[in-house]
């Protein structure tokens, strides 16, 4: 008679390993949202210290703690991640969210209270540069031109309602679209010019040139006496 085999500890079953709890559906999004809004900050930080050509997957990544690998698991390529960028500069210098000037306040004030928000909001945070290194660098990556060209588009629109309803005034006008255009790139020239550092007592003085500008252009345009004048608060008080 053969002899009985004595089963081995190794031919017992073992217990399968209990699986690891998985996060929430919920939680697990959050934390991906999380990561990627770091990432794009990040990535802001880089450009803004190195620029565009510095701006590199790997350098990114390794500056916000991850792996490349990491990085192209939310973003996919750097095009994408710069045009997340870009996205979130702008919606961060949206007109949203700022206590621009009431439209019954004097209009002196109003002017130079429009042109300092824009300017704060905008055009004087660090990001404003980090932006323009972006589309500076992407010569030759025609879309990436063409999503900032849009999204661009898209603010200046916001932006000139936003002058309208602060400057009732220039409704009136056929040339109140130039003239924010105007403004506009006053505005973007002097933060470029933070490029070689910031001058503050020569950056106010010409914010203040630039709101009289606006205010000129307002005075010029409402019509005297009469009630189409209605809609222009009086630049005394009573």
């Amino acid at each position: 008679m053969p002899a009985v085999r004595r089963p081995l500890a190794s031919d017992t079953a073992r217990p399968a390993p209990a699986r690891a709890a998985r996060a929430p559906a919920g939680l697990k999004a959050r934390r991906a949202e999380a990561t990627r809004q770091h990432l794009i900050g990040t990535a802001i930080d880089v450009l803004h210290e190195r620029s565009y050509q510095g701006a590199t997957v790997f350098e990114v990544a390794k500056a916000a703690g991850v792996t490349p690998g990491a990085l192209q698991h939310h973003f996919g390529s750097k095009a994408v991640l710069m045009m997340q960028v870009t996205d979130a500069i702008i919606r961060a210098s949206g007109p949203e969210g700022v206590a621009w000037p009431a439209a019954e306040g004097p209009l002196s004030e109003r002017c130079l209270g429009l042109v300092l928000a824009l300017w704060r909001r905008a055009y004087e945070p660090p990001r404003f540069l980090a932006a323009w290194a972006v589309y500076f660098g992407s010569a030759g990556e025609p879309e990436l031109r063409s999503h900032i060209a849009e999204q661009r588009g898209a603010l200046t629109q916001a932006l000139h309602r936003r002058f309208v309803q602060v400057l009732p005034e220039l409704a009136a006008t056929a040339d109140s679209q130039a003239l924010v255009q105007l403004v506009l790139s006053s505005l973007r020239g002097l933060g470029v010019v933070r490029l070689f550092g910031p001058a503050p007592a020569q950056e106010r003085r010409q914010l203040q040139l630039l709101a009289q500008l606006i205010e000129s252009h307002c005075r010029a345009a409402v019509p005297t006496g009469g009630g189409a004048a209605s809609h222009a608060p009086s630049s005394r008080r009573t």
